[in-house]
C-alpha cells in the first residue's frame, strides 16, 4: 500500500470545509477529477511533479452532473440567490443548458442526449447550440473553479488545478461530439501526490458524507429548503439509461445464432445452446464503474452472470480467457468499427487511433484496471 502525506489530506479538507461556496461549480470541480483520477488514470501525462488529463473529460462530467439537475421540474438552484425567474443571478451555463434539455424532453431526455453525444449524432437543429455549451462549460471551469479553488489553502489562483492553454484547433466540420469535446478542449494538470490520493481514497472523499452530500445541502439551502436534500441527492446520481447499449450487443451477439453459430460464455467456454440463456455481462460491473462501452459487453451464460454478479475479474483470470474476449471484440468491431474504436481507445489504451497490437495493449490495460479495483478499491475478485 501506498504511503501518503499527512499534508495532502489536510490541503484537501481545508480546500472542502473553508473554499469559497457560492456556487456548486467547486462540488462539480473535485467531483469530476476524482473520478477521472479513477476511470482515465492511463490518460494522465507525468511532467514533473505534475500529472496533465484531458480537459475534455472534465467538460464531460459536467455535461453529466448538470443535466439532470437543469432539466429537473424543481428548480434547483446552483448558485447562492439562483431564482427561476431572475435572469441577472445565475450560474452561467444555464440558459444554453436549458435549450439542450428542453429540446430533448420529447425525445427521450437524458439517455438519449447522452447516446447522440457519444455517438456524433447529435441533430443539427440543436448542434450549434450544444457548441455553444460546451464552450460555456470549458470557459466556466478554468476561469472560476479551477482558478480559484484553493484559495483558501494556497492563498492565490490556480493554487491546485491549471488549465494548459494547449488546445488543438478543431478541423473543419467535425461533429461536436465525445471525441472532438476530449481530444480538442486541451488540458488541465495537478501535482502527481494528489492524482495519487484521488486514485486511492477519492470514493471517500466524494462519499455520502463529503462532496455530493454537501453538494445536495447547498442545493437544498439555496432553495430556501424547498427542495429536499434527499431528492437533490437522487437527482446528483441520475445516470443515462443502460439498456440501449445492452440491446445493441445483445444483437451483435444474436446475430451468431441466425448465422448458424453458437457462441460460448466467455467466461467458463461453455456453448450457449439457447439464446434465451444468453445474458450479455458487463466485464467491469456497471454498478463499479459506470461504463457501458461495447467492449465491455459479452455474453455469458445466465448461471455463470449470476455468479459473478458485481465481482471484478482477475487479471489471471483476464488472461485466461484472453482468446474468447479478443474474438467478441472484433466480432463487435466488425459491427461498429468507428464506435467501438473510439470507445476502447479512450477507456482502455489510450490513444486517438486503433494501431496494430490494439488487442494486447487492450487486455492489459483491462488487467490493470481490474488488478486496481481490485487492490487499489477493494472490491471482490473473481474467476471460475
Amino acid at each position: 500500500m501506498q504511503s501518503f502525506d499527512l499534508e495532502n489530506f489536510k490541503t484537501i479538507n481545508t480546500i472542502i470545509e473553508r473554499d469559497n461556496k457560492d456556487t456548486t461549480y467547486k462540488f462539480a470541480l473535485l467531483r469530476g477529477v476524482i473520478e477521472i483520477s479513477q476511470e482515465y488514470q492511463h490518460l494522465g501525462k507525468e511532467s514533473g511533479d505534475h500529472v496533465s488529463l484531458p480537459l475534455g473529460l472534465l467538460i464531460e462530467k459536467w455535461l453529466l452532473y448538470y443535466y439532470p439537475l437543469i432539466e429537473s421540474l424543481d428548480f434547483l438552484p446552483q448558485m447562492h440567490g439562483e431564482k427561476a425567474d431572475s435572469a441577472q443571478k445565475r450560474i452561467s451555463f444555464r440558459p444554453l443548458f436549458r435549450k439542450v434539455t428542453d429540446y430533448y424532453a420529447g425525445k427521450g431526455g437524458f439517455s438519449v442526449f447522452y447516446n447522440d453525444y457519444v455517438n456524433g449524432s447529435i441533430p443539427s437543429e440543436i448542434s450549434p447550440t450544444f457548441s455553444e455549451l460546451i464552450a460555456k462549460l470549458k470557459t466556466t471551469i478554468t476561469t472560476m473553479p479551477m482558478k480559484h479553488l484553493g484559495r483558501s489553502h494556497g492563498h492565490r489562483d490556480f493554487s491546485i488545478f491549471s488549465y494548459n492553454n494547449d488546445a488543438r484547433r478543431i478541423p473543419a466540420r467535425t461533429p461536436v461530439d465525445q471525441e472532438s469535446v476530449i481530444h480538442y478542449s486541451g488540458t488541465f494538470s495537478f501535482r502527481n501526490d494528489l492524482f495519487l490520493v484521488f486514485q486511492y481514497l477519492g470514493s471517500f472523499i466524494s462519499g455520502d458524507d463529503s462532496l455530493v452530500c454537501q453538494w445536495a445541502e447547498f442545493t437544498s439551502k439555496a432553495s430556501g429548503g424547498a427542495v429536499a436534500v434527499s431528492s437533490v441527492m437522487e437527482t446528483l446520481r441520475t445516470l443515462p439509461e443502460t439498456d440501449r447499449a445492452v440491446n445493441e450487443a445483445r444483437q451483435v451477439y444474436t446475430k451468431l445464432f441466425q448465422n448458424g453459430h453458437t457462441p460460448e460464455c466467455v467466461w467458463s467456454g461453455k456453448p450457449i445452446n439457447d439464446i434465451a440463456l444468453l445474458h450479455v455481462d458487463h466485464m467491469i460491473p456497471f454498478a463499479v464503474w459506470k461504463n457501458n462501452n461495447l467492449w465491455n459487453l459479452l455474453p455469458a451464460l445466465e448461471s455463470v452472470n449470476a455468479k459473478k454478479r458485481d465481482k471484478i475479474p482477475s487479471p489471471a483470470f483476464i488472461e485466461k480467457r484472453s482468446d474468447a474476449i479478443v474474438t467478441y471484440w472484433d466480432s463487435m468491431y466488425e459491427i461498429y468499427p468507428r464506435r467501438f474504436s473510439r470507445e476502447i481507445n479512450l477507456a482502455l489504451i489510450g490513444s486517438p487511433e486503433k494501431m496494430p497490437g490494439w488487442q494486447d495493449a487492450a487486455l492489459e490495460r483491462l488487467g490493470e484496471k481490474c488488478d486496481y479495483l481490485i487492490e487499489v478499491r477493494g472490491f471482490d475478485a473473481w474467476s471460475l
